[in-house]
């Protein structure tokens, strides 16, 4: 998986718990060891998560890096005391709420979607972020199950 759709594949993610678990969200924290190749540390549940989108922590490290260079997720501190990349309460920025909810507006914004995430998901015209969530996220940790009430995070 390319670092783009690892990188939505996190955005979706962080979208769909902050709009179901904000507070739980705020307190958590993803932190990259500073070493040749960088080493995902993060809350059990987070880091689970992450590692159920890709195992590479090297392309995680990108994907999140991409993201926050793109405005798309912010961070409360983004350098740990020793190095590395340290986020204190992850959340999808304005820029990234926009970009995920556009694809309720038509195929013009859906192709831009798909287009900055490498997505394979084919969108329709009457498409809501609950469907992309389900399609594209929807294993990681049955979140498509979440969605649609049969299992809770």
């Amino acid at each position: 998986m390319t670092i783009k759709e690892t990188a939505g594949k996190i955005l979706l993610v962080l979208y769909y718990l902050q709009t179901t678990e904000p507070t739980k969200l705020e307190s958590m924290q993803i932190f990259f060891q500073a070493t040749v190749k960088p080493s995902l540390e993060a809350d059990a549940e987070l880091e689970s998560l992450l590692h159920s989108i890709n195992d590479s922590d090297i392309v995680l490290y990108n994907a999140v890096n991409y993201l926050l260079e793109r405005g798309l997720i912010s961070k409360k501190k983004q350098k740990g005391v020793m190095g590395g990349l340290l986020i204190i309460g992850p959340h999808v920025t304005y820029v990234g709420v926009d970009i995920i909810e556009s694809v309720e507006q038509g195929e013009e914004k859906q192709k831009d979607v798909k287009s900055l995430f490498n997505l394979s998901f084919n969108f329709s015209p009457t498409m809501k972020v609950d469907n992309l969530l389900k399609a594209e996220v929807g294993n990681i940790v049955g979140i498509g199950g979440a969605i649609s009430g049969k299992i809770g995070l």
